[in-house]
């Protein structure tokens, strides 16, 4: 999971993509930044966004709207087929596994892999 706040980046890795570990991301994420941020892009992930409608209507999932009622986050969700919109988003993960994973490394445990991350974010 890859969240970022204006160009300081927050990385931390998770076996799968579930509720739990969305909230767990938002969660360290903040702390590591020492706040929240007032806005949130998503790429329609089934964690978050239950339907697509036309245009840039969507149906966030409950327990995804409420964990960003708590945060005070406004979600936002890329519209289906708009590449540039996703574009954004793919190039920050380029960027990520750029500075991140080259050369690839390989860690024991993903805690050892999740402490390395923590210690390049805040370098």
């Amino acid at each position: 999971m890859r969240l970022c706040h204006s160009r300081m980046f927050f990385v931390r890795a998770y076996p799968r993509e579930t509720q739990e570990m969305v909230f767990d991301a938002h969660d360290r994420a903040f702390a590591f930044f020492r706040g929240a941020c007032t806005r949130g892009i998503y790429d329609n992930m089934k964690t978050a966004v239950d339907a697509i409608f036309i245009g840039r209507d969507h149906r966030y999932n409950r327990r995804f709207a409420q964990m960003c009622g708590h945060y005070l986050v406004e979600p936002e969700a890329c519209t289906p087929a708009a590449g540039w919109e996703k574009g954004q988003v793919e190039n920050q993960v380029g960027l990520v596994r750029e500075r991140f994973f080259t050369p690839r490394l390989r860690f024991k445990t993903l805690e050892d892999l999740n402490g390395w991350l923590a210690d390049k974010c805040v370098a």
